[in-house]
């Protein structure tokens, strides 16, 4: 206790209620989440957006949403509502990329590399040691 006084330059009153404080559990309820602001319209919009753009991150895209939006509106390729439109246009570039996630994955393709693990290939790699 000393010590820890001395160190911390705590008076021993408080010293004494923090390590006793520190040795009891304390029970930690997880916070609920905040609920979405868009709904699947303003994702679907979005990645029609994103499809238009031809694939850029959130960075590149979340500047542009706002002439793009006005212009696929206009020539009705998106049938969103005017606050719906408003959320699309004011959303960040992190809840873009967020959102996008999903399709992102879906253009990745992924499968059998048809490459075998061994010493097959290593050997014939010709190595100066």
């Amino acid at each position: 206790m000393t010590e820890l006084v001395e160190l911390t330059r705590w008076h021993r009153d408080y010293a004494r209620a923090a390590l006793r404080v520190a040795l009891t559990l304390k029970v930690v309820k997880p916070r609920a989440g905040r609920a979405p602001t868009c709904g699947p319209a303003a994702t679907r919009a979005l990645v029609k957006c994103w499809a238009v753009l031809r694939a850029p991150a959130g960075k590149r895209l979340a500047p542009t949403l706002g002439v793009l939006v006005p212009l696929l509106r206009r020539d009705n390729e998106l049938n969103l509502t005017d606050a719906e439109a408003a959320l699309l246009v004011r959303m960040s570039a992190a809840t873009i990329d967020r959102r996008l996630a999903p399709e992102r994955a879906k253009l990745m393709s992924r499968g059998r590399s048809h490459t075998k693990p061994g010493t097959l290939l290593k050997s014939q790699i010709p190595i100066r040691t």
